[in-house]
């Protein structure tokens, strides 16, 4: 019985760890990441309009790491399969139009473009 307390010590412990790493990554890195994009951004332009454009998108996609499991859980809340608004792929089969173009002399390397 001893040996299972140990067990779920351990457990815990390797989680909390996961949890610090996590937000270390999240938070400290990110944040670090963030910086580092926009001096990079300013010193090879010069320009503080490019600077700020860096820093709205870094800002975003911060935000998206930030709140991944808001957005995987509203896009599985949304899309439920077989509750779509599309018909069932039985439904609504005709027939299609099919327009065949014949080469009409050698093309280039790439091919002709129509």
């Amino acid at each position: 019985m001893d040996g299972m307390v140990i067990l779920a010590d351990a457990l815990t412990d390797v989680d909390g760890l996961g949890v610090r790493v996590r937000n270390v990554l999240t938070g400290t890195a990110m944040s670090l990441m963030l910086v580092a994009s926009v001096i990079m951004t300013w010193s090879k332009t010069k320009s503080v309009l490019a600077a700020g454009v860096a820093f709205l998108g870094a800002a975003a996609l911060w935000f998206a790491v930030m709140n991944a499991v808001v957005f995987r859980d509203s896009v599985g809340e949304t899309i439920k399969p077989g509750g779509g608004v599309a018909p069932p792929v039985t439904e609504g089969r005709g027939p299609a139009v099919v327009r065949v173009v014949e080469p009409t002399g050698p093309s280039g390397p790439g091919g002709d473009v129509l």
